[in-house]
């Protein structure tokens, strides 16, 4: 019963993994503001939208609206779908539910850019000439944010299923000498980039500015910062609530961590549910190519949402760019996102029996940090520079506030664990002559005398009972003929 109930056991591997037979982690920096104010303010334009256009609306219909007004509306309402705070939608009923590509091109000409909020960035201690050749651009819930080694985008997305009109990513630099299952081929491969034991320099250092006049105090929620979060570069970058933040004026020193899952080869008989995990090559997913339990959840999340709203967040990968929700369907996403992350969805139904059956791949990598946060005065190093150098850097002071970020890995090995046989048929065997030598007395000896008896001792039994049958018949003849010959 224990054998076919429960044959798989996840233990601590005997040997540690040093940090540079794993990637580093796809970085993910989102920044607080959203929407730069110095290039849309929205909350003055919502303000004086719902002011100047509300009555005429009321009088006439959207008919009657100029192209202009229609798509200073139109604008309005696709920059509230990442605002922070809720109750700055605009509350004129546009009535528009779904939007196509067009949403995306105007949260992107508000949003933040790399060349815009990454002052510097450095990989080992080799800064970058240009960071937007280190970092790319990506669609998530943040809205837009910043990524750091990730595969490329068309390595991670089927692009064949996946609508054209606008990118959810646009990271290009794909994987060398590396895979998923089999990780890096002899100590090779320069992409992802590997870990590497901790010393004195640090992995990946970042430098953020963020312009002084871009918040939208009301849209962005007061807030001036950037949200970190790491996953694995096979991953599509995503936001989630867990994450690390970076404050002005403050450097965030993140010592990373990971969690390593191996799987034995012996368990590729035994069935996925049993083994609880995958293999890259059982489980097909629509939109991605590479298969990992969040690439699984964000697909069954966007399919579940498009059959509950008839539409997709901006952000989720989709087929049909026309079928983008717009904020008067915020309310039907959210409410989906919220059956789905609590599994309401008995009456989902896909291709899949289960669909929503994410098992993590089974070779599987995640990653953990500590936090440590201390000042940073970066304008008193520029007022120094721009001394020596005798030029004017004021602009740099007092326009922006920095931020810095350095990641680096912990310790230079980790444990690991390994999912193998509880019961192979050796062990099978093992366990059942125990038992049977515990309840029993039960030995290979004793099988060996049981055959013993049953056949060489069972002949010989039975060829003495017949040796002694025919030498009493023997004898009775002779006496026979002894007492007929005397007679």
């Amino acid at each position: 019963m224990k054998w076919q109930t429960s044959p798989v056991i996840v233990s601590f591997s005997e040997k540690f993994v040093p940090v540079e037979m794993v990637p580093f982690p796809s970085v993910t920096i989102c920044p607080d503001i959203k929407n730069r104010a110095s290039v849309y303010n929205h909350s003055s334009e919502v303000s004086m939208l719902n002011h100047e256009n509300n009555s005429y609306i009321e009088q006439y219909s959207y008919k009657n609206l100029s192209v202009d007004i229609m798509k200073a509306l139109e604008k309005a309402q696709d920059i509230a779908l990442i605002c922070e705070v809720q109750q700055m939608y605009p509350t004129f009923s546009l009535d528009r539910q779904t939007g196509n590509a067009t949403i995306v091109e105007n949260i992107l000409k508000v949003s933040p850019s790399v060349s815009d909020y990454i002052f510097h960035c450095a990989w080992r201690g080799v800064p970058a000439i240009d960071c937007s050749e280190m970092f790319s651009t990506v669609l998530t819930e943040q809205g837009v944010c910043f990524n750091f080694n990730s595969l490329a985008a068309n390595e991670i997305f089927r692009q064949k299923n996946i609508q054209k009109q606008y990118n959810y990513s646009d990271a290009s630099t794909t994987s060398k000498y590396w895979s998923l299952d089999g990780g890096y081929q002899k100590n090779r491969g320069p992409y992802p980039r590997r870990g590497v034991i901790s010393g004195s320099i640090y992995d990946l250092t970042v430098i953020l500015q963020a312009p002084k006049q871009d918040p939208d105090e009301t849209c962005n929620g007061g807030l001036k910062g950037s949200k970190i979060f790491v996953q694995h570069p096979a991953d599509h970058p995503q936001s989630s609530l867990y994450y690390y933040a970076s404050l002005p004026g403050q450097v965030s020193s993140v010592a990373l961590k990971f969690n390593m899952i191996s799987t034995s080869n012996s368990l590729k008989s035994y069935s996925p549910e049993v083994r609880q995990c995958y293999f890259q090559h059982e489980r097909y997913l629509r939109y991605f190519k590479i298969y990992t339990s969040k690439n699984c959840r964000l697909e069954c999340q966007a399919n579940y949402t498009f059959k509950k709203c008839g539409c997709v967040w901006f952000h989720m990968p989709h087929n049909d760019s026309e079928s983008i929700c717009t904020v008067n369907k915020l309310d039907c996403i959210k409410k989906a996102i919220d059956e789905f992350t609590n599994e309401i969805f008995d009456d989902f139904v896909e291709d899949e029996p289960d669909p929503c059956l994410c098992l993590p791949p089974c070779d599987q990598i995640s990653y953990d940090a500590e936090i440590l946060k201390t000042d940073f005065n970066f304008s008193s190093i520029i007022n120094q520079f721009q001394k020596l150098a005798e030029i004017d850097l004021s602009n740099l002071i007092e326009s922006y506030d920095y931020s810095r970020i350095d990641i680096y890995f912990k310790e230079p090995r980790f444990a690991s664990m390994r999912r193998s046989e509880l019961f192979g048929l050796t062990d099978f065997l093992a366990n059942c002559g125990g038992l049977l030598g515990l309840f029993l007395g039960f030995s290979v000896l004793s099988l060996i005398e049981i055959i013993y008896f049953c056949t060489l001792r069972l002949g010989f039994t039975l060829k003495k009972d017949l040796d002694q049958e025919k030498s009493t018949l023997r004898k009775d003849k002779v006496n026979d003929a002894e007492t007929n010959a005397s007679e």
